[in-house]
């Protein structure tokens, strides 16, 4: 047995009728991965099964088998919880990450967590957070096995979308020997692994290539607190086409292979009014203690917050005021 919690949330989901699971906003391969897979394993117990997500999904990750089965842009004050026994929740560490609602504001409904976020606030009634672990697609093959639940083709390759996608095709650290034996198992099944890996890393539209370009150019390099950074306002974020993957491609692709560099912070303005933050340790500088005082959070080495009400150039400056609080002097 992996987890002892395992069992509870199988019991859980036995006594169920119909399910909820989410994608959390702005949602990455392994939160489209692990929803997907998530909902094979409950149709295969004969339940009902609803995902929902509160943002539109990159599509970039239409690619993925069932990716139509998810509902896109729902909000989640609206959902009639009545109507549903069990809400699993997948890859979100706080209630406003997993639904966009208010932190305070979780629905009168039996939420099992599954996570693997250091940040997770372990706000479920059944909380399996396992920090240790590159993706919870990773999580959910050992739930799986604990279920005693095989694995079939279509889930291994929701599985795999999902760890290739959160480990960088295995190079971020926190991958572990374990991670390259699960990889191998679901590729023995028969998923196509390069075909994953062209979709979401060699799959990059024209335009974020010349965004790319302006991203080089703004580059700033603290030398002083040793980080990295860029800020993007919103009619240069609108003007190479807007879409919400440049933020996390771009962070993951540059700013955390520049040399001598602790981290590095992407910062977009997405919208007027509110500067998305993604961050990448270079070191194992723990950017995540960054994230959570941007009202965010994440991983040691990949982390992600955001600040609202405030004009471009403050918000920049407020970022970057908390990013010295934690970075490393050099002299």
């Amino acid at each position: 047995m992996n987890y002892e919690e395992s069992l509870k949330i199988l019991e859980e989901i036995k006594k169920a009728k119909k399910i909820l699971i989410n994608c959390h906003k702005n949602p990455d391969s392994d939160s489209v991965g692990s929803a997907l897979a998530a909902a094979q394993f409950i149709k295969f117990l004969d339940k009902e099964v609803r995902i929902i997500c509160p943002t539109k999904i990159n599509s970039q990750l239409k690619f993925i088998e069932n990716f139509e089965t998810i509902e896109q842009g729902v909000d989640f004050n609206s959902v009639n919880y009545k109507d549903y026994d069990l809400f699993i929740v997948l890859d979100s560490s706080s209630w406003d990450f997993a639904s966009k609602m208010e932190e305070n504001n979780i629905p009168p409904i039996k939420l099992i967590v599954i996570d693997h976020h250091a940040t997770n606030k372990r706000y479920g009634s059944i909380n399996l957070v396992d920090k240790k672990l590159i993706a919870v697609s990773e999580l959910l093959y050992s739930f799986f096995e604990d279920c005693g639940f095989e694995i079939d083709k279509k889930v291994a390759s929701f599985l795999l979308v999902g760890i290739i996608g959160d480990s960088g095709v295995y190079r971020f650290p926190g991958t572990t020997a374990k991670t390259l034996e699960i990889a191998a198992e679901l590729i023995s099944k028969g998923v196509d692994q390069n075909e994953i890996i062209r979709n979401l890393y060699f799959s990059v539209d024209f335009e974020e290539f010349k965004f790319w370009g302006r991203v080089m150019d703004k580059m700033q390099y603290d030398r002083e607190y040793n980080f990295v950074w860029v800020a993007i306002s919103n009619e240069i974020y609108k003007e190479f086409g807007g879409r919400k993957n440049y933020k996390e491609d771009t962070a993951t692709t540059f700013f955390q292979s520049i040399n001598f560099s602790d981290f590095g912070i992407v910062m977009i303005e997405e919208e007027k009014g509110t500067l998305n933050v993604s961050l990448r340790s270079r070191t194992g500088l723990d950017v995540s203690q960054i994230a959570v005082e941007l009202g965010g959070g994440g991983h040691r080495y990949a982390s992600g917050g955001g600040i609202k009400g405030l004009q471009f150039n403050e918000a920049v400056e407020k970022v970057l005021g908390v990013a010295r609080k934690y970075a490393k002097k050099t002299n």
